[in-house]
């Protein structure tokens, strides 16, 4: 064999070992999690009460008994609530890689308070136990259309780290600090129908893919002080 056709065939080895060790594709770990209320259209109690919707608690009006609003309404209330990502398979894996670069946030809102055809008056969320929070929080105050005393129904989505611009690393810390729990509050005049969070990391080389890819260049290197040698 000709030390042209030596070099080349060592090249072409190791590059194979280097590009066996890569994976096909960069695929972020990502974890997801969901709530769900029981009714869109809850059956009210009285405004000194909490309700318990499905995922969700609606806390009791905080104006009662100056104000007629019942809990349920959709109206002047305080929705909580926890995100739970124990029972998502890939939880154990996320929280060991220790980083979270974006949460795509989406929440369903079911509401009848419209001034001039446009609300909820006031609608924001963001990460909170009801005291501890992170911020900015997300404001979706007059982002739905509809009719005044008709119940209307709307999805919004965004990104908390891109658009809202909140810190990925205080995201993470929310996460770890409340056991695989991520504690949200929505307020205040429309009934949460739904809501899902996914967070994203991006991946760590495994060991054994770097492993296999120092191997890759030490064969590279092997065979070419083998040449050299005979050379």
């Amino acid at each position: 064999m000709t030390p042209l056709r030596a070099s080349a065939l060592a090249a072409t080895i190791g590059l194979a070992l280097v590009a066996a060790s890569l994976p096909a594709t960069a695929t972020p770990l990502q974890i997801s999690a969901t709530a769900r209320a029981n009714w869109a259209q809850p059956v009210t109690v009285p405004g000194s009460q909490n309700l318990v919707n499905g995922d969700y608690t609606i806390y009791a009006n905080p104006d009662w008994p100056n104000n007629f609003y019942l809990t349920g309404d959709g109206i002047d209330e305080t929705t909580r609530w926890s995100f739970d990502f124990t029972s998502d398979p890939g939880y154990a894996a996320f929280v060991a890689n220790g980083t979270v670069t974006e949460a795509t946030y989406s929440i369903t809102l079911n509401t009848k308070y419209f001034f001039d055809g446009v609300g909820p008056p006031g609608a924001i969320t963001y990460p909170s136990t009801g005291g501890d929070g992170l911020f900015p929080l997300w404001n979706l105050s007059g982002q739905m259309t509809g009719v005044g005393g008709q119940w209307s129904r709307a999805t919004f989505t965004t990104q908390l780290v891109g658009n809202l611009g909140m810190n990925g690393g205080e995201l993470y810390g929310w996460l770890a600090s409340h056991a695989g729990l991520f504690p949200m509050v929505f307020a205040d005049d429309a009934v949460v129908v739904e809501s899902t969070l996914t967070l994203m990391a991006a991946p760590v080389p495994e060991p054994a893919g770097i492993a296999s890819m120092l191997a890759g260049l030490a064969a590279i290197g092997a065979v070419m002080r083998r040449r050299t040698r005979r050379d």
